[in-house]
């Protein structure tokens, strides 16, 4: 009995150690995928960016609407390209992440916008990004990203 318990002991060790393995593997894959969007878009390399859209993918943006379809989102974006001046700067921090299963997860990256919309309106400021990731064939693909503006909250009067 006491080898038994060993035994189990030690293979269920081996088996937390592969886990942890794999998951740290996934997430540097998650992150060179992060970076390599980031650099597309840096670079104009519009795309690439779509690439990494899976085709059913949904979004919401700042304003509260919501649109899915690849399709339909990369003509939402070449329609917010025509309400620009010059080109938008965003920067991001490196995302957390969250594995919710062995092929799904969530990042998570606070982000600053400078947008001028034409007319000169100032758009943009400090928002929290997040997307849901899927692995599809092998490959991480966005299926879900919204990006949320940061309001200052009241402080409650103590």
């Amino acid at each position: 009995m006491k080898n038994f318990m060993l035994s189990a002991i030690v293979f269920l060790a081996f088996c937390f150690q592969l886990n942890a393995q794999n998951t740290s593997k996934e997430e540097a894959s998650l992150l060179i995928m992060w970076d390599t969007i980031w650099e597309a878009y840096e670079s104009g390399n519009e795309a690439k960016v779509w690439s990494f859209y899976a085709e059913n993918a949904c979004e919401i943006y700042p304003d509260g609407s919501s649109i899915c379809g690849l399709k339909a989102i990369i003509e939402g974006y070449e329609q917010f390209k025509t309400m620009v001046e010059g080109t938008p700067s965003w920067s991001m921090t490196k995302p957390a992440i969250t594995f919710l299963g062995p092929d799904v997860a969530l990042l998570m990256s606070d982000v600053t916008a400078d947008v001028k919309l034409k007319g000169g309106q100032q758009i943009g400021g400090k928002s929290k990004f997040a997307a849901i990731v899927q692995k599809v064939k092998g490959n991480w693909m966005i299926v879900f990203d919204s990006q949320t503006p940061m309001i200052e909250m009241p402080v409650a009067d103590k």
